[in-house]
């Protein structure tokens, strides 16, 4: 079944890729609005959110490189009933924020938690193997990370995940860089996930429950001018493939997104 598929661009990147032109896709030009990489500033976040209320569809989005996974908090913003986060990373992303009008892309999950009272659990799987005891101890039970080593303890760790989650709805954000070099190369040190076991926990645990929207970002930032190098060749081919494995995976599971 075919889903919605819009694709933000800031950097380019999705101009050197094709997994998405068979679908029923939605452009959206970002690349003008200033002050946006990595640091996000209030005017330029309102900026994208007022964009991105035009989309058509709520489905996939891909975002584009890391430095703008903070796009996930302004689609979290919408949100009017209690939800689950269930983050892919290979970072936690709740890094204290440099100011209060700045949210960055290492900062965007502790903004959220801060700010929105429906978001009632953020379940995080495959973070660097120190990064576990870096989650602040004041969120309490509200936070649960699991480590990259702890993601491939067989089926048990699905289901943990799947108890953690309560709430009849969530939200899923995939950044590649929680994958191995093999099947994606990111601007960010990387874990060892394959795309099976990511498709694993995917399709078992949103059983039962309703997926409010999903997201990807983790693209290999490179510029028209430097694609023909073959260091980005290859990459753009491995990203270009992970992402269509990714919607195809979906498509698969023929969600309806609510």
């Amino acid at each position: 079944m075919k889903i919605p598929v819009n694709i933000l661009d800031f950097d380019q990147v999705y101009q050197m890729q094709t997994f998405y032109e068979e679908s029923d896709y939605e452009w959206f030009n970002l690349s003008e609005i200033r002050n946006t990489n990595c640091y996000c500033e209030e005017k330029s976040l309102k900026a994208i959110g007022a964009r991105l209320k035009k989309c058509r569809n709520r489905g996939i989005t891909y975002i584009g490189s890391g430095n703008y996974h903070y796009v996930t908090y302004l689609f979290m913003k919408e949100f009017n009933f209690p939800f689950t986060l269930l983050l892919f990373d290979h970072h936690t992303d709740m890094m204290e924020p440099p100011c209060d009008t700045v949210v960055s892309c290492g900062s965007w999950v502790r903004n959220a938690l801060n700010g929105f009272l429906m978001l009632k659990k953020v379940i995080i799987v495959g973070i660097n193997n120190q990064l576990p005891d870096s989650v602040p101890i004041h969120y309490g039970k509200k936070v649960t990370a699991f480590s990259k080593e702890e993601a491939w303890q067989g089926s048990g760790i699905i289901q943990d995940v799947r108890s953690l989650i309560t709430t009849e709805k969530i939200y899923i954000s995939i950044d590649k860089d929680v994958l191995g070099e093999s099947e994606a190369v990111t601007n960010w040190d990387q874990g060892n996930m394959t795309l099976s076991k990511l498709f694993q926990f995917i399709n078992e645990v949103w059983i039962n429950k309703i997926i409010c929207g999903i997201d990807v970002c983790g693209e290999y930032p490179i510029y028209p001018a430097a694609c023909f190098e073959k260091k980005n060749i290859t990459a753009i081919k491995k990203n270009d493939r992970a992402n269509r494995m990714i919607l195809r995976n979906i498509e698969e599971m023929e969600l309806v997104f609510r």
